[in-house]
């Protein structure tokens, strides 16, 4: 088994929140007088949230924490009903796990937040831990999430064990950062060429390729 830790990223990789993410920023920024099109929204997707309101909207740092609430408020009561897991994830989940592999999710959204969306579409099980950003902060970019999933699994020296896999940019970057291998998966979120640009060190596209690499190649090194 060329690797015995599994870190999956959540939105986009897990499950497709763009619908939810996409309104709920529209309908943060707007209070602030600023109106965006999905196209805008596009580079929120990865980063802490805050980050993104911060830098990509110019907020000032009251604003960024206010318009995260904002964003909170309205994702938490209409965001599970517009996303969805991936038809192919329940499936790739269960065979992973009785394959022997021992899986965490490593997110930059909200731990509580996260755990509760895995829960609600009966997937929580597979994993051993959810790691998420704290609410605080000091946990929320995604090398720090990645560093404190690892925490969790007690890796320390032995790096080479752990893959995350992700749908953005941030995961690769993230990973790198954290000293441990990438896995990109293109699943309609990354821009073209995405993943190899940032320097992943495999690269999928679709889940039946995640799989086969996983299940097939990477179980029997």
């Amino acid at each position: 088994m060329k690797y015995q830790y599994l870190l999956f990223d959540l939105d986009g990789t897990l499950i497709d929140t763009t619908e939810g993410v996409y309104k709920s920023a529209q309908h943060a920024l707007k209070q602030f007088n600023i109106n965006v099109n999905l196209e805008d929204l596009k580079p929120i997707f990865g980063p802490p949230l805050k980050y993104s309101f911060l830098n990509l909207f110019s907020l000032s740092d009251e604003d960024a924490s206010k318009a995260v609430e904002i964003y909170l408020e309205r994702y938490q009561v209409h965001g599970v009903n517009e996303s969805r897991v991936f038809d192919e994830v329940p499936k790739l989940l269960a065979d992973l796990k009785d394959a022997g592999y021992r899986m965490g999710v490593a997110t930059s959204k909200y731990e509580a937040h996260a755990i509760s969306a895995l829960e609600h579409y009966n997937i929580a099980h597979y994993f051993d831990y959810i790691t998420g950003a704290n609410i605080n902060e000091t946990i929320s970019k995604k090398h720090e999430v990645i560093e404190e999933s690892l925490k969790r699994f007690n890796i320390t020296n032995n790096r080479k064990s752990a893959l995350m896999i992700g749908d953005m940019k941030y995961d690769i970057e993230g990973a790198k950062i954290a000293g441990i291998d990438s896995f990109g998966i293109y699943t309609g979120t990354a821009s073209l060429l995405e993943h190899e640009k940032a320097g992943a060190t495999y690269i999928a596209h679709s889940f039946n390729e995640l799989s086969q690499k996983l299940l097939d190649e990477f179980y029997l090194e």
